[in-house]
């Protein structure tokens, strides 16, 4: 790796400068860089790769920072960091991120030490909402920690950092017996060998917002083993200073994942707390069905997947009284305390943080705050242009992401949102966040696919099961930012999708033509077409 001078004439695939170094601890280093491509600024963490691995265990551990990369990549929340890219370069995995301004938990607490119970649990409230965002869509982040939550200037509490999740239904590609995670912030359940599920991470959570307003680890110990060792056996040391979240925190810290609240209730009680009101009465979930369990010990199912076997590394690990833990694949010898840098994703502010995150965003809204009547971007005269036999008016369907369709038999256009987001809201995104969702489908397409599965049912395309999607090429002229996608079917048969971006608006047109008429570029240029109408309209308007 370069260093001093030369480091800003360092290019990966190509694309991403590098400017300078933002930390570097046992998981790796983190860059400030410059995306050469769309002229941003961004952090790049680059995965330090344990030296004992053969070529086997590089390319697997690779593959598996670059996947979870990609899961991360699903994600679209406001209190989570948004993953640009991922990819491998001189035989080491790359993930770039958003570049977010502000300090750690973790820095916070070591310079200004324990922070106020409502400013915890206005920080709390915002990232259980995250954690809500990627449970609902089967993704767990299994390292939540002061470390891994970022406070940005702008008064928000950011979660970094899911190097390490798992995605439900997907397999883990990571060598058998590792233990995942941080001392002191794995559930139990996970240090017993089960995989764990969402409530795994409310008790990382919770473990972190202990820690928050007391000073002090629930856990307290002077090596790992001591720490995991309470985990495993003992209550959390009462606290003292917690105030209102006390009885909040204690139930989530449960050994029994089944014990522990729901989110929903978790949110409700963090929101009365950071209003500064009481916790008030926390509703025990029902209980959990009594079942033998083998040895006296306690059966968990905590439905979220199968019970792994028990750990292979967990238990000469204890008894050798070192533990070491694989994070994105890498194993690293775990050192007291919190990591002293930053996560990924983040530049450190002086400026010391002394408040709560707003609870809402103050950025300014876009040029769009309410639904979009996608019928009125295009005429009857211009849809005719493109397709040839359509007569009629366009089609207004969807409710959530509504959209407009002009079929004719063997040919027909439709446009709407671009779907996909987590948002509550599409219209209540900034113009960077937008940007920010266009660049991460684009990276997605880049890469093109040999097998996509469609039809248009509409136009006659039933027959239509498969199809090769090429790779995206960038266009310009059209609203701020665009690209474009064919995916060739049989017989002909082409769908050709421009995504495009206006202020804080995604946009998806698709064109596909059956009738075995249209040659492949007019397709394209058709959809073309219809793309930059639509944007001029949209660009238009007041």
């Amino acid at each position: 790796m370069p260093e001093g001078p030369d480091v800003t004439a360092h290019r990966l695939v190509e694309r991403y400068q590098l400017l300078s170094v933002l930390g570097s601890g046992g998981m790796g280093t983190v860059w400030r860089a410059r995306d050469e491509t769309l002229g941003r600024e961004v952090a790049i963490k680059e995965l330090t790769l344990s030296p004992e691995l053969d070529a086997g265990g590089r390319a697997e551990a690779c593959a598996r920072a670059v996947r979870e990369a990609q899961a991360a990549a699903q994600l679209r929340h406001p209190g989570i960091v948004v993953v640009h890219d991922a990819f491998i370069d001189d035989d080491r995995p790359w993930i770039v991120m958003q570049l977010l301004q502000g300090q750690t938990l973790d820095v916070v607490l070591k310079s200004q030490g324990p922070i106020s119970v409502p400013f915890a649990a206005e920080i709390g409230l915002q990232v259980v909402k995250a954690l809500i965002a990627a449970h609902t869509v089967g993704i767990l982040h299994r390292d939540i920690k002061p470390g891994n939550i970022f406070l940005t200037a702008d008064g928000r509490a950011v979660l970094t950092d899911f190097g390490i999740a798992t995605v439900e239904g997907q397999a883990t590609i990571t060598r058998s017996g590792m233990l995942v995670g941080s001392p002191g912030h794995i559930a139990p359940e996970r240090l017993r060998g089960e995989s764990g599920g969402p409530q795994s991470d409310l008790w990382s959570l919770a473990a972190t917002l202990y820690r928050a307003v007391e000073g002090i680890s629930a856990y307290p110990g002077d090596d790992h083993i001591v720490v995991l060792t309470k985990v495993l056996t003992q209550d959390p040391r009462p606290p003292s200073a917690a105030g209102e979240l006390a009885p909040l925190l204690l139930h989530m810290l449960a050994k029994d994942p089944r014990v522990r609240p729901d989110p929903v209730i978790v949110e409700g009680v963090l929101a009365r707390v950071a209003q500064g009101g009481a916790s008030g009465v926390i509703p025990l979930p029902p209980a959990p069905p009594a079942a033998a369990a083998p040895e006296g010990r306690t059966t968990v199912d905590v439905n979220w997947r199968p019970p792994r076997k028990p750990s292979r590394l967990l238990a000469p690990a204890l008894a050798g009284g070192v533990l070491l833990l694989a994070l994105a694949a890498v194993a690293v010898v775990v050192t007291d305390g919190e990591p002293e840098t930053k996560p990924p994703a983040v530049a450190k502010s002086s400026a010391p943080v002394t408040s709560a995150p707003a609870t809402a965003s103050a950025a300014p809204a876009g040029k769009f705050t309410g639904p979009i009547d996608f019928c009125t971007v295009m005429t009857s005269a211009q849809a005719r242009q493109i397709i040839k036999n359509f007569k009629g008016e366009g089609k207004a369907s969807g409710s959530q992401e509504p959209s407009c369709a002009w079929d004719a038999p063997g040919a027909g256009v439709e446009i709407g949102l671009q779907g996909g987001s987590l948002d509550d809201d599409p219209y209540a995104m900034t113009p960077e966040d937008a940007h920010d969702r266009f660049h991460s489908r684009f990276q997605s397409a880049l890469k093109g696919s040999d097998k996509v599965i469609w039809h248009y049912g509409d136009i006659g395309g039933e027959s239509i099961t498969s199809g090769i999607e090429t790779k995206a090429e960038q266009l310009t002229g059209i609203g701020d930012e665009a690209y474009v996608t064919d995916t060739l079917g049989r017989l002909d048969a082409q769908k050709t999708e421009v995504v495009f971006r206006v202020s804080n608006v995604v946009i998806e047109v698709t064109h596909a033509d059956v009738s075995r008429k249209t040659g492949g570029k007019q397709i394209r240029a058709n959809a073309i077409q219809f793309a930059r109408w639509a944007a001029e309209n949209l660009k238009a308007r007041s």
